[in-house]
């Protein structure tokens, strides 16, 4: 069985994650394991099962533990790494976002992020970190075909008319706060857009996915960095 861990930064990074993985892998032969860090410092350190999806006959099994912040991410694969390598994990991957820091720091930051100390040496070839620009909701920004599933008067006119932006033309990664473009969208129809599991479970549910994997992947090199993993995990099999 061929299996892969991802370490996010927050839970909307796992709900998007879990279905990029269903599209890809398929729900019908993969084991999803949903899992949860909490704690450490001042509070215990605990790892909460958040859900499991267990296939009859899994061809894949897909980790995808929620850090609970960004800056916990590198920390908490540097934890696991070995111990998940020794379990036949083929691939361990971070994903984070690049907000609040300046994108003329992305670099700097991706070259840290993807520096293993020496004794880590040899699960090197098995990691990588993506960052998002500067937010996941960036991508979700990008898919503008759900826009019309919420509301069908949410069109590039009506969006740029209240607001002054076109999601439909402009580039989404150019965007610092794009958490706050969907919250200010979704408002102009009554809607809301928060971090809560189960409103961001219906927003990514929305998202039309052939649109991510067939265009949107191509103009937004991390997302298409992330579906790669995926699709190489597909052909090993």
């Amino acid at each position: 069985m061929n299996r892969i861990a991802f370490f996010v930064e927050g839970q909307t990074e796992q709900i998007f994650v879990n279905r990029l993985v269903r599209e890809i892998l398929g729900p019908q032969d993969t084991n999803i394991i949903q899992k949860q860090f909490r704690g450490g410092t001042n509070i215990p350190k605990q790892e909460i099962v958040r859900s499991l999806s267990l296939s009859r006959t899994p061809l894949y099994e897909v980790l995808i533990f929620d850090c609970g912040s960004d800056n916990r991410v590198k920390s908490e694969i540097l934890e696991n790494i070995q111990n998940l390598r020794e379990r036949g994990y083929s691939k361990i991957v971070g994903l984070r976002d690049l907000y609040p820091i300046p994108f003329a720091e992305l670099g700097k930051l991706e070259m840290g992020l993807r520096f293993l100390p020496n004794r880590f040496k040899h699960e090197a070839p098995y990691f990588d970190v993506i960052v998002a620009v500067h937010e996941i909701e960036a991508w979700f920004l990008a898919e503008v075909n759900h826009f019309k599933k919420i509301d069908r008067r949410l069109d590039g006119n009506f969006i740029k008319k209240h607001l002054g932006i076109d999601p439909y033309v402009m580039n989404p990664e150019a965007r610092v706060h794009p958490a706050k473009d969907l919250d200010n969208i979704y408002q102009l129809v009554g809607r809301s857009y928060t971090k809560r599991y189960g409103q961001t479970e219906k927003i990514v549910s929305k998202l039309d996915f052939n649109n991510i994997m067939k265009n949107i992947r191509y103009e937004i090199t991390p997302l298409n960095r992330l579906i790669k993993v995926l699709e190489k995990t597909k052909n090993r099999k």
